[in-house]
């Protein structure tokens, strides 16, 4: 992720509005499924708006730790972390494949975050990762779908955020294993994810609500789980590493 992605970054989080988005809300509580958090240590790479913190705090977190690249982000992050003291949440100005805070966290977590490195940084953003958990890692990116592979391609997509593309569940999953991690969790969901939305004028919110009411809630039960456009792998650091 190059100087040229920090700026759509950052012009994209200005655009952004400033509260609490419930997709959000639907990642975190996936993650939570898995994890602990009341009273733990957190640190996100990529935080963004800080709307997984948030959700964090909300659920009792002890700490939570933000890193992203893009200041205007954390514009945002601390209005929108404002309610809880100080002494709960610090924010680092860095870029992540760079960033050594000389200390480990109970729970390292990103979303939408790796999709947007290839080869070697790929590789380096996940050590990243592992390199400051001291117990477990949850990563959340795009699946490997066909909706999802078009949309990565498609220019408005680049526009907002840049290069990204889709990683195959194997690949992410064995990507977390090599840093001495056991893959507890590797599956997909919300299925309604990357499924494209109608050009039609001022019904994008319309569409998307009905795009999830469909496919994230009736349709569930007897889609495949090959469909859900998110993936989530969750890692547990081996025992004495």
């Amino acid at each position: 992720m190059g100087a040229n992605d920090a700026e759509i970054w950052s012009t994209t989080w200005q655009r952004s509005r400033s509260r609490p988005k419930p997709r959000w809300g639907f990642i975190f509580h996936r993650i939570a499924a898995h994890v602990p958090l009341a009273d733990q240590t957190i640190l996100e790479l990529g935080a963004g708006e800080g709307n997984l913190a948030h959700y964090a705090l909300k659920a009792g977190a002890r700490h939570v730790t933000l890193v992203d690249f893009s200041e205007a982000a954390f514009q945002r992050a601390r209005r929108l972390l404002e309610p809880w003291p100080d002494a709960k949440k610090s924010f680092v100005c860095a870029n992540l494949l760079n960033v050594d805070l000389g200390r480990r966290f109970d729970l390292v977590w990103s979303s939408g975050v790796v999709e947007h490195f290839a080869g070697a940084e790929l590789e380096r953003c996940i050590e990243r990762h592992a390199a400051h958990s001291r117990l477990h890692v949850a990563i959340v990116a795009p699946s490997d779908t066909a909706f999802n592979r078009r949309r990565s391609l498609d220019p408005r997509c680049r526009a907002l955020f840049g290069f990204w593309q889709t990683i195959p569940d194997a690949v992410l999953a064995d990507l977390v294993s090599r840093q001495g991690f056991d893959v507890r969790v590797c599956q997909r969901f919300r299925r309604s994810y990357g499924v494209p939305l109608l050009p039609i004028r001022g019904t994008r919110r319309v569409q998307a609500w009905l795009h999830r009411i469909l496919f994230d809630f009736l349709l569930s039960p007897v889609l495949p789980a090959r469909t859900g456009g998110l993936l989530l792998v969750v890692g547990e650091r081996h025992s004495g590493t």
